[in-house]
């Protein structure tokens, strides 16, 4: 039996004498604005990470674990915004698929990914580690705009 229930967009939880409303809390996704570097932790997989670039950041990466996983949104691309393996052996796999039609490959040397000044707010990039590698995906407006290096 469960330990909640659905009452229209509500949720209730049953079992703790008063019935608290959780409204519309499974539709929500978990956020963080990041404008300064920053290294990301466990605490932050699952969430999307919107970059500010209004002036440079470094956001590193954890140690892989399996499991993390992050999507990346930038806001502002008045500055590069890159996003950093923690560590040299770490590794990216996975294409980033710009408007053009082109796309960039993630080679073993690749320790980042930029957002460049040319990249467009809304450019993006997912990230899911299977313990060992980054897989990622993206998808950018501008020809080399969002690429590994």
């Amino acid at each position: 039996m469960s330990n909640y229930y659905h009452k229209g967009s509500k949720v209730l939880i049953k079992g703790l004498g008063v019935e608290p409303q959780l409204e519309n809390f499974r539709h929500m996704v978990a956020t963080k604005v990041v404008s300064a570097d920053t290294t990301l932790s466990g605490e932050d997989s699952g969430k999307v990470i919107f970059c500010d670039g209004s002036s440079a950041v470094d956001i590193t990466l954890p140690s892989p674990v399996a499991g993390y996983n992050y999507k990346f949104i930038v806001t502002d691309t008045t500055a590069v915004v890159e996003v950093i393996q923690a560590g040299s052996s770490d590794d990216f796999v996975g294409t980033i698929i710009d408007g053009a039609g082109t796309s960039d490959t993630a080679g073993s040397s690749d320790t980042k990914i930029q957002f460049k000044t040319t990249a467009v707010p809304g450019d993006w990039v997912f990230l899911v580690c299977d313990g060992t590698n980054w897989y990622v995906q993206g998808n950018c407006d501008v020809a080399n705009a969002v690429e590994f290096a």
